[in-house]
């Protein structure tokens, strides 16, 4: 009789199972298995099937991308799939560099070269240039380095010489490397001051076998490998040549949101003098950024088949998507959509929207850069268009009942429990993020299971958006909600008027017309927008039709207006005959002279007719959770009521509220959490 039980995977199991294979032969039918020096063999038996069926096991998951579970083993399956996956990259910091110059023989030298190295210094970290920068000198012995972009990290050297009767392999000896500040360089031999530099290559097509190319792969140890072309595809490199590679090694995410740095390199004028640290001034201009870790196991899984299917064009919008990661690094998520989807539909056009890591918006330069990287992958007459996500935020305020006998921990410490369980939930929901929704018994659901001894939950919720007025300019501006608004019940207002509670509030700002006071807008409860100002308890109201509101639809268009400032801005407003100024800091604009304005921005809170579940308005639109006001109390207090219709407070969202850092299950076991010159 041969063995039929072939489900068996522990060792117990599977000694059970031969135990009962045995059992029916006539020579065991009665066989003490556990008394007797058999069972040492049946052991042996257990254990050798045990490991076989492990190790059979782990080898075919690992040949498998979704299974494998050693970096090593997805880094060669990615390599199959020509992915690459992306390296560390080092913090930037964007910097001015001020120097005065002494007269040297009579007259100031014509130019000052800032060297290569390190160039400035913040806390443990140092930051470098891997070039030399030269500035002219003005008449007045000043010379400036502006936008002066350096890494954080330490500049390292190391050399190759080729040997084609050995079997060599040119690995970069260190690990955090950035691949980006990869610089390599051949010489004919270790005399020659013949340089000639290579590129990083990904697509063959085009090259020829002159051309001075390499291929990169990560490699055991989360190293880094280069290859050479064969003389067919790329030049092949020959006997006693001698490869020159320069890179950055760096610390990634640790040398982020520096705020200070002070002057450390070497600067020398054309005379070959060097300038003292008392005569140069260095301005950071923006906090450092960009540093990140090695890609991780559960991002290649995720990028390297996506990668692989564009086979470097762009045809679909994931596609879009796909590569658009590969161009711009700094980006978090990405999500791409063709212009029909558009309101009203745009034809020809596909839009991409970018989440970066660090939550800034991209600037004009950046966006074309990008555009202009991606014509090269699209098809046809498609014209890719870079812009910035659209943010709704759902204001939630939660009250938590909980049973004081069932648990020792205070009640600040169930706060954080709860908070906690937020985070997940945001995690699993993919809340603050593209795709993200909103369920409300999910939420719940999360805050009571975050300690045995929660009894129950009520959520009031409101939705918040951002109206950016262009300052100076008479526009109307239009915002989506995605949702129907509550819609109020009507009331007679004791004069015979029928009058509804407005279930909409924005936040201050100031108009051409009236510069001088703060307007707000609300609804008539009717479907139209109107401006007002507070005069001690009182609204006057300055304008009844200053938009409308589809309750429906969730629809709010606000203009025409022409709006000078904002309540985010603490301006101040300067009026000189027919000339309108508006001062921020530093900041001087003179309204409608065309000389640029100050970013502004309204807040537009809302109650919605039913927040079980929410869905972001439209497909760039990202669904945020900030972080929610708990209120934790015994069983036995009673709980607020539903918001009341005026108690929209959107003038404490003037900036931009602090979300809620979700905590996303990693494939591999483990959670992670999701974070000028620029």
């Amino acid at each position: 009789m041969l063995p039929t039980n072939l489900t068996a995977i522990t060792f117990d199991e599977i000694k059970a199972s031969i135990k009962s294979y045995m059992r029916t032969r006539p020579e065991f039918t009665d066989y003490d298995f556990e008394g007797s020096t058999l069972s040492y063999l049946v052991d042996v038996l257990a254990y050798n099937t045990y490991y076989n069926s492990f190790n059979a096991n782990m080898a075919l998951n690992e040949i498998f991308i979704n299974s494998a579970s050693s970096r090593d083993n997805v880094v060669n399956i990615a390599k199959l799939l020509n992915y690459v996956p992306r390296s560390f990259r080092a913090a930037q910091a964007c910097v001015d560099i001020a120097v005065s110059v002494n007269i040297e023989n009579g007259v100031y030298p014509e130019t000052v070269t800032l060297k290569k190295g390190i160039v400035a210094a913040g806390g443990k970290y140092s930051f470098v240039r891997q070039s030399d920068r030269t500035a002219t000198v003005d008449t007045s012995g000043k010379a400036h380095f502006h936008d002066c972009l350096l890494y954080e990290g330490s500049i390292i050297t190391y050399k190759y010489t080729v040997n084609n009767y050995q079997k060599q392999r040119y690995i970069i000896p260190a690990d955090q490397i950035d691949t980006t500040t990869l610089v390599v360089k051949i010489r004919p031999n270790a005399q020659s001051q013949q340089v000639d530099a290579y590129n990083l290559v990904e697509n063959i097509v085009d090259l020829n076998s002159e051309s001075r190319v390499y291929f990169l792969n990560e490699v055991e140890d989360s190293r880094y490998e280069l290859k050479f072309g064969d003389g067919t595809i790329g030049r092949a490199l020959v006997d006693g040549e001698v490869i020159e590679i320069e890179y950055i090694r760096c610390n990634g995410t640790d040398a982020n949101d520096i705020n200070n740095l002070t002057f450390s390199g070497e600067i020398v004028t054309s005379g070959n003098r060097n300038i003292g640290a008392a005569d140069i001034d260095l301005t950071l201009k923006e906090r450092t950024r960009y540093g990140d870790g090695a890609e991780s196991l559960a991002s290649i899984k995720y990028n390297a088949p996506r990668y692989y299917s564009t086979q470097y064009r762009a045809v679909t919008a994931e596609d879009y998507s796909t590569i658009t990661k590969q161009i711009y690094t700094n980006a978090d998520s990405v999500i791409a959509f063709g212009g029909e989807e558009m309101n009203p539909p745009v034809y020809g056009k596909v839009y991409i929207a970018i989440k970066t890591k660090n939550n800034t918006t991209l600037n004009n330069t950046t966006k074309k850069s990008i555009q202009n990287n991606l014509k090269k992958y699209a098809m046809a007459s498609i014209e890719p268009v870079i812009i910035d996500p659209d943010y709704m935020y759902l204001i939630t305020d939660i009250f938590v009942l909980y049973d004081k006998n069932s648990t020792s921990l205070s009640e600040s410490e169930l706060q954080s429990l709860i908070s906690q369980g937020i985070a997940q939930y945001a995690g699993q929901e993919n809340i603050n993020n593209f795709g993200g929704s909103f369920s409300l018994s999910k939420l719940q659901k999360a805050i009571e299971l975050a300690d045995n001894s929660i009894d129950t939950s009520s959520v009031q919720a409101t939705l918040l958006k951002y109206i950016y007025p262009l300052q100076g300019q008479t526009n109307t501006y239009c915002i989506d909600f995605g949702t129907s608004l509550y819609d109020s019940n009507p009331s007679n207002d004791g004069s015979g008027n029928c009058v509804k509670e407005p279930i909409l509030l924005s936040g201050s700002f100031r108009t051409i017309d009236r510069p001088d006071v703060d307007q707000y807008f609300e609804d008539d409860g009717f479907g139209n927008l109107m401006t007002f100002y507070n005069s001690g308890t009182s609204k006057v109201y300055t304008n009844r039709t200053a938009g409308t509101v589809d309750y429906s639809t969730g629809r709010v268009c606000f203009g025409p207006v022409n709006v000078i400032t904002t309540g985010n801005l603490n301006a101040t407003i300067n009026i000189f005959g027919d000339q309108t100024q508006v001062v921020v800091g530093d900041t001087t604009v003179v309204v409608g002279s065309g000389q640029g304005g100050i970013d502004l921005q309204i807040p537009v809170q809302v109650i919605p007719d039913n927040f079980t579940t929410v869905y972001p308005s439209d497909t760039g639109t990202i669904l945020s959770l900030p972080i929610p006001e708990i209120t934790v109390a015994p069983i036995g207090t009673t709980p607020p009521a539903v918001i009341p219709i005026n108690n929209l407070t959107p003038e404490v969202f003037l900036s931009i509220p602090e979300t809620v850092t979700p905590i996303i299950p990693d494939t591999t076991g483990g959670l992670f959490d999701l974070a000028s010159c620029f």
